[in-house]
């Protein structure tokens, strides 16, 4: 049994598990639980940047039994498509996998089963404190970085964990963590930020693409988006809601070069 051990607690987040319950409870009580969406978007950054945003989608949301986790590839390691099977050890305890959602996953698109992609990447463990928080029964992840943006591999992706989903008759969201436009002045980031999420609003994945492809606009998770679009229709879904959206300027105060933060919910 494979075991990831956590690799931004202390960085990103608080590694003290009572620290880390305290700043959880700050910013998602009181909890509303409004939706039960087929997805969520929200953002991956140290949680003094980004935690805020991110916790407006999850406050909003009922526990699942299943999350599968979809982030970025940051460090370029490992898989196109990369799925880990084991444990991922994080400060307040261990989280397995759920194998038989992997198992399907890798039978029925180019994911892969891979450990080297997750070694580093923070975008997964980030969004794990708050999954366990808002979760009030025992739960499994699927943690899955993506390297590609090949849209045939990720529709088939995106397939497969729509069937996994169906054919595991459990409560199972989609996360994808991603941030939105990287290092551009705040204006200009508002402003193409919004070009991507009238896409995803529009549940149209090929828009979304082509305009981030466009206007050359620097969202992470763009690959991640995509195959949860399509998951989310397959299963149902007919609208996404922007919950917040805000850039790192409105924290620290430096409008010349931020980093852009969604939360969205897709039902």
């Amino acid at each position: 049994m494979l075991v990831r051990k956590p690799a931004v607690a202390g960085a990103f987040y608080p590694s003290d598990p009572d620290e880390l319950n305290s700043y959880l409870r700050s910013v998602l009580e009181p909890l509303k639980r409004l939706y039960k969406p087929k997805s969520i978007i929200v953002p991956h950054a140290g949680y003094v940047y980004s935690g805020a945003v991110a916790a407006k989608a999850y406050r909003l949301i009922e526990s699942f039994e299943t999350y599968i986790i979809i982030g970025p590839n940051h460090t370029g390691w490992g898989e196109e498509i990369s799925v880990f099977s084991g444990t991922y050890q994080m400060p307040f305890g261990d989280i397995e996998t759920d194998d038989e959602i992997i198992k399907t996953l890798t039978e029925q698109s180019q994911a892969r089963i891979d450990y080297y992609a997750h070694l580093q990447e923070h975008s997964i463990e980030v969004q794990l404190p708050f999954i366990e928080y808002i979760t009030d029964k025992p739960y499994r992840i699927v943690p899955v970085v993506i390297g590609t943006h090949n849209r045939e591999k990720l529709r088939q992706f995106g397939l497969a964990m729509a069937h996994a989903i169906e054919e595991s008759h459990r409560e199972v969201l989609i996360v994808v963590s991603s941030d939105m436009n990287h290092y551009e002045d705040h204006e200009t980031t508002l402003q193409k930020d919004e070009l991507a999420i009238e896409a995803i609003e529009r549940l149209d994945e090929e828009a979304l693409m082509n305009v981030v492809a466009r206007y050359n606009i620097t969202m992470c998770g763009v690959a991640g988006t995509y195959a949860a679009i399509i998951a989310s229709k397959q299963l149902g879904a007919t609208q996404a809601i922007a919950v917040d959206h805000r850039t790192s300027g409105e924290v620290n105060r430096d409008f010349s070069q931020v980093v852009g933060y969604l939360s969205m919910l897709i039902t």
